[in-house]
Protein backbone atom coordinates (compact mmCIF):
# COMPACT_ATOMS: atom_id res chain seq x y z
CA UNK A 1 0.00 0.00 0.00
CA UNK A 2 1.27 3.48 -0.92
CA UNK A 3 1.69 6.35 1.24
CA UNK A 4 -0.90 8.63 -0.21
CA UNK A 5 -3.57 5.36 0.26
CA UNK A 6 -2.25 4.88 4.23
CA UNK A 7 -3.17 8.15 4.34
CA UNK A 8 -6.54 8.67 3.27
CA UNK A 9 -7.06 5.23 5.23
CA UNK A 10 -6.32 6.72 8.51
CA UNK A 11 -8.69 10.39 7.16
CA UNK A 12 -11.02 8.00 6.59
CA UNK A 13 -11.17 6.00 9.52
CA UNK A 14 -11.13 8.91 11.89
CA UNK A 15 -13.16 11.42 10.13
CA UNK A 16 -16.14 9.57 8.58
CA UNK A 17 -18.77 12.51 8.38
CA UNK A 18 -17.34 14.72 6.51
CA UNK A 19 -18.33 16.11 2.79
CA UNK A 20 -15.17 16.92 0.97
CA UNK A 21 -15.38 19.39 -1.50
CA UNK A 22 -13.13 18.51 -5.28
CA UNK A 23 -13.66 21.40 -7.32
CA UNK A 24 -11.60 24.34 -6.63
CA UNK A 25 -13.16 28.47 -6.60
CA UNK A 26 -11.59 30.16 -9.24
CA UNK A 27 -9.06 32.85 -9.01
CA UNK A 28 -11.60 35.50 -9.34
CA UNK A 29 -14.72 34.21 -8.00
CA UNK A 30 -16.34 34.87 -4.97
CA UNK A 31 -17.38 32.14 -2.86
CA UNK A 32 -21.02 31.98 -1.74
CA UNK A 33 -19.99 31.81 1.82
CA UNK A 34 -18.14 35.05 1.70
CA UNK A 35 -20.36 36.68 -1.03
CA UNK A 36 -22.53 38.34 2.04
CA UNK A 37 -19.73 40.21 3.69
CA UNK A 38 -18.37 40.95 0.48
CA UNK A 39 -21.55 43.16 -0.49
CA UNK A 40 -22.40 44.19 3.39
CA UNK A 41 -18.64 45.89 3.37
CA UNK A 42 -19.50 47.19 -0.56
CA UNK A 43 -16.42 45.43 -1.89
CA UNK A 44 -17.46 44.14 -5.23
CA UNK A 45 -15.36 46.38 -7.31
CA UNK A 46 -12.29 46.03 -5.16
CA UNK A 47 -12.53 42.35 -5.55
CA UNK A 48 -12.68 43.20 -9.56
CA UNK A 49 -9.89 45.28 -9.34
CA UNK A 50 -7.61 43.14 -7.67
CA UNK A 51 -8.40 39.86 -9.53
CA UNK A 52 -7.86 42.14 -12.98
CA UNK A 53 -4.99 44.78 -12.22
CA UNK A 54 -3.46 43.52 -8.77
CA UNK A 55 -4.17 46.37 -6.72
CA UNK A 56 -7.27 47.88 -4.95
CA UNK A 57 -7.53 50.78 -2.55
CA UNK A 58 -10.20 49.91 0.71
CA UNK A 59 -11.22 53.47 2.29
CA UNK A 60 -13.28 53.92 5.76
CA UNK A 61 -11.27 51.01 7.35
CA UNK A 62 -11.33 52.33 10.54
CA UNK A 63 -12.13 55.14 12.46
CA UNK A 64 -9.86 58.43 12.42
CA UNK A 65 -9.34 57.74 16.01
CA UNK A 66 -8.29 54.26 15.79
CA UNK A 67 -6.43 55.22 12.89
CA UNK A 68 -4.60 58.12 14.80
CA UNK A 69 -3.69 55.54 17.54
CA UNK A 70 -2.08 53.05 15.35
CA UNK A 71 -0.22 56.13 13.61
CA UNK A 72 1.00 57.00 16.99
CA UNK A 73 1.84 53.60 18.09
CA UNK A 74 4.09 53.17 15.26
CA UNK A 75 6.15 56.33 15.48
CA UNK A 76 6.24 55.58 19.17
CA UNK A 77 8.08 52.13 17.72
CA UNK A 78 9.82 53.87 15.36
CA UNK A 79 8.58 51.05 12.94
CA UNK A 80 10.03 48.11 12.86
CA UNK A 81 8.30 44.00 12.43
CA UNK A 82 6.99 41.64 14.45
CA UNK A 83 4.42 44.11 15.75
CA UNK A 84 1.57 41.87 16.24
CA UNK A 85 2.14 40.79 19.37
CA UNK A 86 3.52 44.46 20.68
CA UNK A 87 0.87 46.41 21.36
CA UNK A 88 -3.39 45.85 21.07
CA UNK A 89 -3.62 47.97 18.45
CA UNK A 90 -2.12 45.66 15.67
CA UNK A 91 -4.45 43.02 16.37
CA UNK A 92 -6.76 45.15 16.17
CA UNK A 93 -6.26 46.29 12.64
CA UNK A 94 -5.05 42.55 11.32
CA UNK A 95 -8.54 41.64 12.25
CA UNK A 96 -10.61 44.50 10.59
CA UNK A 97 -13.67 42.93 8.58
CA UNK A 98 -13.13 44.87 5.53
CA UNK A 99 -9.12 43.62 5.36
CA UNK A 100 -10.45 39.71 6.74
CA UNK A 101 -13.13 39.50 3.50
CA UNK A 102 -10.44 40.71 0.84
CA UNK A 103 -7.80 38.40 2.57
CA UNK A 104 -10.47 35.18 1.84
CA UNK A 105 -11.42 36.63 -1.37
CA UNK A 106 -7.64 36.71 -2.63
CA UNK A 107 -5.76 34.38 -0.76
CA UNK A 108 -8.77 31.35 0.05
CA UNK A 109 -10.70 30.91 3.23
CA UNK A 110 -8.02 29.39 6.13
CA UNK A 111 -5.54 31.62 5.36
CA UNK A 112 -2.65 32.53 7.76
CA UNK A 113 -0.92 35.84 8.74
CA UNK A 114 2.29 35.93 7.11
CA UNK A 115 3.57 39.54 8.25
CA UNK A 116 2.64 42.49 10.68
CA UNK A 117 5.27 45.25 10.11
CA UNK A 118 5.54 49.17 9.65
CA UNK A 119 7.47 51.75 8.67
CA UNK A 120 7.90 55.82 8.88
CA UNK A 121 9.72 57.12 5.68
CA UNK A 122 10.46 61.47 6.43
CA UNK A 123 11.41 63.37 3.71
CA UNK A 124 14.10 62.34 1.13
CA UNK A 125 13.79 58.45 1.78
CA UNK A 126 14.40 57.23 -1.69
CA UNK A 127 12.51 54.54 -3.74
CA UNK A 128 12.83 50.85 -3.55
CA UNK A 129 13.60 48.66 -6.33
CA UNK A 130 10.22 47.34 -8.37
CA UNK A 131 9.38 44.12 -7.35
CA UNK A 132 7.03 41.20 -6.65
CA UNK A 133 6.44 40.12 -3.46
CA UNK A 134 6.33 36.43 -4.07
CA UNK A 135 10.37 36.98 -4.27
CA UNK A 136 10.28 33.37 -2.73
CA UNK A 137 8.89 32.09 -5.65
CA UNK A 138 9.99 30.87 -9.04
CA UNK A 139 8.44 32.03 -11.81
CA UNK A 140 5.39 31.37 -13.22
CA UNK A 141 3.52 32.29 -10.22
CA UNK A 142 0.44 29.96 -9.60
CA UNK A 143 -2.98 31.07 -11.25
CA UNK A 144 -3.85 31.59 -7.54
CA UNK A 145 -3.03 34.36 -5.77
CA UNK A 146 -0.53 33.47 -2.36
CA UNK A 147 -0.07 36.72 -1.18
CA UNK A 148 -2.09 39.83 -0.22
CA UNK A 149 -0.36 42.78 1.51
CA UNK A 150 -2.47 45.75 2.40
CA UNK A 151 -0.43 48.96 3.02
CA UNK A 152 -2.51 51.16 6.02
CA UNK A 153 -2.04 54.63 5.00
CA UNK A 154 -1.71 56.31 8.48
CA UNK A 155 -1.94 59.96 6.43
CA UNK A 156 -3.07 60.75 3.04
CA UNK A 157 -1.15 58.91 0.02
CA UNK A 158 0.38 61.25 -2.46
CA UNK A 159 2.53 60.46 -5.01
CA UNK A 160 4.79 63.62 -3.59
CA UNK A 161 4.41 62.06 -0.38
CA UNK A 162 6.09 58.75 -1.27
CA UNK A 163 2.76 56.69 -1.96
CA UNK A 164 3.13 53.11 -3.75
CA UNK A 165 4.16 52.90 -6.93
CA UNK A 166 2.85 50.44 -8.37
CA UNK A 167 2.03 48.36 -12.05
CA UNK A 168 -1.43 47.84 -12.92
CA UNK A 169 -2.20 44.85 -14.63
CA UNK A 170 1.07 43.08 -14.32
CA UNK A 171 0.02 40.56 -11.89
CA UNK A 172 -1.10 38.67 -14.90
CA UNK A 173 2.21 38.52 -16.28
CA UNK A 174 3.19 35.58 -13.20
CA UNK A 175 7.05 36.34 -13.13
CA UNK A 176 9.68 38.11 -11.88
CA UNK A 177 10.55 42.22 -13.62
CA UNK A 178 14.03 41.62 -15.29
CA UNK A 179 16.18 44.26 -14.94
CA UNK A 180 15.58 46.73 -17.77
CA UNK A 181 11.94 46.52 -16.85
CA UNK A 182 12.78 47.37 -13.34
CA UNK A 183 14.72 50.06 -14.33
CA UNK A 184 12.24 51.64 -16.55
CA UNK A 185 9.03 51.32 -14.28
CA UNK A 186 6.96 51.34 -17.45
CA UNK A 187 3.21 51.95 -16.84
CA UNK A 188 3.57 52.81 -12.98
CA UNK A 189 1.20 54.88 -11.31
CA UNK A 190 0.75 56.07 -7.79
CA UNK A 191 -1.76 54.76 -5.36
CA UNK A 192 -3.15 58.19 -4.07
CA UNK A 193 -5.64 57.76 -1.27
CA UNK A 194 -6.88 59.34 2.14
CA UNK A 195 -6.11 57.99 5.59
CA UNK A 196 -7.82 55.21 6.88
CA UNK A 197 -7.39 53.31 3.73
CA UNK A 198 -5.65 50.56 3.08
CA UNK A 199 -3.59 49.82 -0.26
CA UNK A 200 -3.15 46.54 -0.92
CA UNK A 201 -2.01 44.38 -4.05
CA UNK A 202 -1.57 40.75 -4.64
CA UNK A 203 1.60 38.83 -4.63
CA UNK A 204 2.41 39.08 -8.52
CA UNK A 205 2.06 42.94 -8.63
CA UNK A 206 5.32 44.80 -9.69
CA UNK A 207 5.30 47.38 -7.28
CA UNK A 208 8.07 49.83 -5.34
CA UNK A 209 7.33 53.13 -4.33
CA UNK A 210 8.22 57.38 -4.80
CA UNK A 211 10.31 59.00 -3.24
CA UNK A 212 8.75 61.30 -0.55
CA UNK A 213 9.61 64.54 -1.61
CA UNK A 214 7.16 66.25 1.42
CA UNK A 215 7.86 67.25 5.22
CA UNK A 216 6.75 65.10 7.96
CA UNK A 217 7.11 61.31 7.78
CA UNK A 218 4.90 58.63 5.90
CA UNK A 219 3.72 56.48 8.38
CA UNK A 220 2.56 52.93 7.13
CA UNK A 221 1.41 49.52 8.78
CA UNK A 222 2.56 46.82 6.45
CA UNK A 223 0.13 43.79 6.56
CA UNK A 224 0.67 40.64 4.76
CA UNK A 225 -1.69 37.78 4.74
CA UNK A 226 -1.02 34.28 2.60
CA UNK A 227 -3.00 30.84 2.15
CA UNK A 228 -2.72 28.04 4.55
CA UNK A 229 -0.41 26.51 3.14
CA UNK A 230 2.52 29.06 2.52
CA UNK A 231 5.08 29.26 5.15
CA UNK A 232 4.93 32.40 7.33
CA UNK A 233 7.23 35.61 7.06
CA UNK A 234 7.20 35.81 10.60
CA UNK A 235 6.88 33.04 13.62
CA UNK A 236 4.71 34.19 16.25
CA UNK A 237 4.54 30.86 17.76
CA UNK A 238 5.96 31.98 21.59
CA UNK A 239 2.77 34.68 21.44
CA UNK A 240 -0.05 32.49 19.83
CA UNK A 241 -1.61 31.20 23.20
CA UNK A 242 -2.06 35.02 24.12
CA UNK A 243 -2.95 36.61 21.18
CA UNK A 244 -5.56 33.75 20.80
CA UNK A 245 -6.94 34.08 24.12
CA UNK A 246 -7.16 37.86 23.86
CA UNK A 247 -8.60 37.95 20.20
CA UNK A 248 -10.14 34.24 19.73
CA UNK A 249 -11.28 31.57 16.44
CA UNK A 250 -9.87 34.28 14.09
CA UNK A 251 -6.83 34.65 15.43
CA UNK A 252 -6.44 30.87 15.89
CA UNK A 253 -7.13 30.72 12.31
CA UNK A 254 -4.65 33.26 11.24
CA UNK A 255 -2.13 31.61 13.63
CA UNK A 256 -2.22 28.49 11.90
CA UNK A 257 -3.93 26.92 14.90
CA UNK A 258 -7.37 25.69 13.28
CA UNK A 259 -5.99 23.49 10.42
CA UNK A 260 -3.93 19.90 9.97
CA UNK A 261 -0.65 21.33 9.86
CA UNK A 262 -1.25 22.28 13.43
CA UNK A 263 1.03 19.47 15.16
CA UNK A 264 3.96 19.00 16.46
CA UNK A 265 3.51 15.10 16.16
CA UNK A 266 2.20 15.24 12.30
CA UNK A 267 -0.74 15.81 10.77
CA UNK A 268 -4.33 15.94 12.05
CA UNK A 269 -6.47 14.15 10.71
CA UNK A 270 -9.72 15.30 12.71
CA UNK A 271 -9.50 18.93 10.84
CA UNK A 272 -8.43 17.17 6.97
CA UNK A 273 -11.80 18.16 5.73
CA UNK A 274 -11.83 21.69 6.89
CA UNK A 275 -8.21 21.86 6.13
CA UNK A 276 -8.77 20.22 2.52
CA UNK A 277 -12.28 22.34 1.86
CA UNK A 278 -10.28 25.84 2.57
CA UNK A 279 -7.36 24.92 0.32
CA UNK A 280 -9.86 24.55 -2.54
CA UNK A 281 -11.82 28.25 -1.47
Amino acid sequence: MSEAETFFDKATEERTDFQMLHETLAPDAISEELRPAIEEFGLEDNCRQLAQEGWTVVEDVASPEFNERLRGKIQELGGGNMLLAKDPVFPEAVLSPKLLAMAEFSVGRGFLISQVAASVRPKGSPSIGLHADANWLPAPFPAHNMLLTGCWACDEYTKEGGATLVIPGSNVLHRHPDPDEVAAKEGAIAIECPPCSVAMWDGNLWHANWPRETEGDRVVAHITYTRLMMRQIEDYGSNADDLIEQHGELMAQLLGREDSLDSPTGFRFDKIAKTFNNAKL
